[in-house]
């Protein structure tokens, strides 16, 4: 079962989520939240699977085509990763491998083999100024957003966790905990901000983990192919199959509606004093009892 909830505040701004278990999800999120849910628990699990997780706006598109490469031994760009969140569980069970599978949703949703240690899992955190930032941009360009209203309308949503998949802090101290917890030899957790500024480090650490092996060579070729600056060019000028009915559905705009800035810092453009000192008083009492630390800039 699941319910729509719609959230607003006296200036206006407003937000539509479905909610299961008193969590909110995005209002495209497939059908029935318990149902598909459980269909996922059980869904059949290959190998070569690999799984990318992460927040919204936290590097999930960047991660799959990385992992995809890495996978396949081409440097094509595939388009966009499916989603678990969004295909029906007969539709995902008919893709050919290698799978590359992404979730904003957390680990404990994940099919019951994965959580067993079949397949592969990356894990990929943003820190939550700069994801806010560019989730608002992103709701901003596509026609049919979920979410109406202005940045400062955005950001209290945000803070206060009524947004899609929840609370940015709560997802995060939850894969915290897993990573903490989980005694599987399945998982790697990524930073976005190491990412931006070691990619070839990341790109190698992650072929590593996926049990892939090439040479320097390869996989310098993969990270030229990924630095962000090359992925928006590639994707506005070779638009994929998968892509282009997502498109039509959310976007006047031909191109897929990803890829902003990618910077590190970005938030500064956009936060103001009375904005950070808030935002910052929320994140120390929420992350207080974290061992991670982020970068802003």
């Amino acid at each position: 079962m699941c319910d729509y909830l719609e959230v607003s505040d006296s200036e206006g701004n407003c937000i539509r989520t479905k909610r299961y278990q008193g969590k909110p999800y995005v209002d495209i999120f497939v059908g029935n939240i318990e149902d598909h849910l459980d269909r996922l628990s059980c869904m059949e699990v290959r190998e070569d699977d690999t799984f990318v997780l992460s927040y919204p706006k936290s590097g999930t598109h960047w991660i799959s085509s990385i992992a995809s490469m890495l996978r396949t031994g081409t440097s094509d760009y595939i388009g966009s990763p499916h989603f678990l969140d969004y295909n029906e569980v007969d539709f995902l069970e008919k893709l050919p491998s290698p799978r590359i599978l992404a979730s904003h949703m957390t680990f404990d949703r994940l099919p019951r083999q994965v959580r067993e240690g079949k397949g592969k899992v990356v894990v990929v955190s943003r820190n939550p100024k700069d994801a806010a930032v560019s989730l608002y941009h992103f709701l901003m360009k596509i026609n049919q957003s979920a979410f109406k209203g202005s940045w400062d309308g955005f950001l209290k949503f945000y803070l206060d966790g009524n947004m899609f998949y929840g609370s940015w802090f709560d997802t995060f101290l939850d894969w915290e905990r897993t990573l903490q917890t989980y005694k599987g030899d399945n998982i790697m957790h990524l930073l976005y901000e190491d990412m931006k500024q070691d990619l070839l480090s990341s790109v190698t650490e992650i072929a590593t983990f996926l049990s892939v092996t090439y040479d320097v060579s390869y996989l310098k070729e993969v990270t030229n192919k990924c630095t962000f600056s090359t992925m928006v060019k590639t994707i506005r000028g070779d638009v994929k199959p998968q892509d282009q009915g997502f498109i039509k559905v959310v976007s006047n705009d031909p191109l897929l509606p990803i890829y902003r800035k990618g910077e590190v810092g970005d938030w500064k453009n956009h936060f103001t004093v009375t904005q950070n000192e808030y935002f910052d008083k929320i994140y120390a009492e929420k992350m207080k009892s974290s061992t991670f630390r982020f970068r802003f800039e």
